[in-house]
């Protein structure tokens, strides 16, 4: 594994911990305006019915999730254990439910995302 590789994968361990830390600190505070803000931006309607009717209504028990998710990932490629591979390919797919979820500008964003991570687990 290449120093660029190590560099790629811990740099994608530490969006993940910083997403779940801000979930923590902030989204879990602020579910209503947080998830208003993806519901304002979601360009397609089967994303704003899942905003609407399934996340924001249990947006505390899904951010607590999400906050699992987040950090169980980052854990996962910071151990440098066998899980490296499967959490890298389990965050490309969470990045394209984002994408999916996002505006225009968030999709181009999680889709560039979820590609770097499936390149890096295809290249271990």
């Amino acid at each position: 594994m290449t120093t660029l590789h190590l560099v790629a994968e811990t740099a994608v361990a530490v969006l993940y911990a910083v997403g779940a830390a801000f979930n923590a600190v902030y989204t879990l505070r602020h579910c209503d305006e947080f998830y208003g803000a993806w519901l304002a931006g979601a360009w397609h309607e089967p994303a704003r019915w899942l905003l609407r009717s399934v996340i924001l209504p249990h947006a505390r028990a899904f951010t607590a999730a999400l906050i699992l998710f987040q950090a169980t990932l980052a854990a996962a490629v910071l151990g440098r254990t066998d899980l490296v591979g499967p959490a890298l390919l389990a965050g490309a797919v969470f990045c394209v439910i984002a994408a999916v979820m996002s505006s225009p500008g968030g999709t181009v964003g999680n889709l560039a995302l979820a590609a770097i991570q499936v390149a890096l687990a295809v290249a271990r």
